[in-house]
């Protein structure tokens, strides 16, 4: 075998070297945690209660997120409230324009939208696909932050499957169970694997579904119930 010549041997030399480079940049980049909210939705009311006049910016974003949480998992919520908290992420968006947590919060709220227009297909298509464009170009924009990886997996987790967006929600809510774990407490924790498991099911996962409900069923949380609820239904 002849070995290199040195005009190739450089440039291969050349190559490796900004290869390295950038696997150097991608290994080295920290994660940033998602804002924490209250769990309780209690907690969330009396946050989003608090907001006056005075508030800062990173105040409002909070409240807003626990806002949209709380109205993404209550059952009574209208689609009314939904156009109002739209407005103030638009409103809070000139002032943060540069946070993708805060980009993806308004596409999950958009997203959200569709669910009230299931016999109105044409506004369905409409809201979900806004949204989808909206958390895919902040996480994008910003693949490290938690915050919006966890923003657009809790809504694609949401949405049903047929919409084929169920695979996002995996790859994002793996992603956060890997970095975060039980760093931000059980229920926290068991907030995103009932998730997890819901996208799991959504993406044909049966069974990496029904274990993670199972171990969800087993824990000291709030999600334990729902969780013991989502594995009668898919033994249906």
């Amino acid at each position: 075998m002849k070995p290199f010549a040195p005009h190739f041997f450089l440039k291969y030399l050349i190559v490796l070297l900004v290869l390295s480079g950038s696997f150097s940049k991608v290994w080295g980049q920290e994660y940033v945690a998602p804002t924490e909210i209250p769990s309780a939705n209690s907690e969330r009311v009396q946050l989003i209660a608090e907001l006056d006049g005075n508030s800062t910016p990173q105040e409002r974003k909070v409240a807003y997120l626990a806002q949209l949480a709380l109205l993404t998992s209550s059952s009574d919520t209208q689609v009314e409230d939904i156009e109002i908290l739209e407005k103030k992420l638009t409103e809070l968006r000139q002032s943060l324009d540069s946070d993708p947590e805060l980009s993806a919060a308004l596409g999950s709220a958009i997203s959200f939208r569709s669910s009230f227009y299931t016999d109105q297909l044409a506004k369905l298509s409409l809201f979900s696909r806004r949204g989808n464009r909206m958390m895919d170009r902040a996480v994008k924009q910003a693949p490290f932050n938690l915050g919006a990886r966890l923003q657009r997996g809790i809504s694609c987790a949401n949405m049903p499957a047929f919409l084929r967006r169920a695979r996002y929600a995996v790859e994002d809510l793996e992603l956060v169970q890997q970095q975060i774990g039980s760093k931000f407490g059980e229920e926290f924790q068991a907030f995103v694997e009932f998730y997890l498991a819901q996208a799991y099911s959504r993406n044909k996962q049966s069974e990496q579904a029904k274990n993670l409900w199972t171990k969800v069923t087993h824990s000291e949380t709030d999600w334990a119930q729902k969780s013991l609820q989502s594995l009668e239904r898919l033994s249906l």
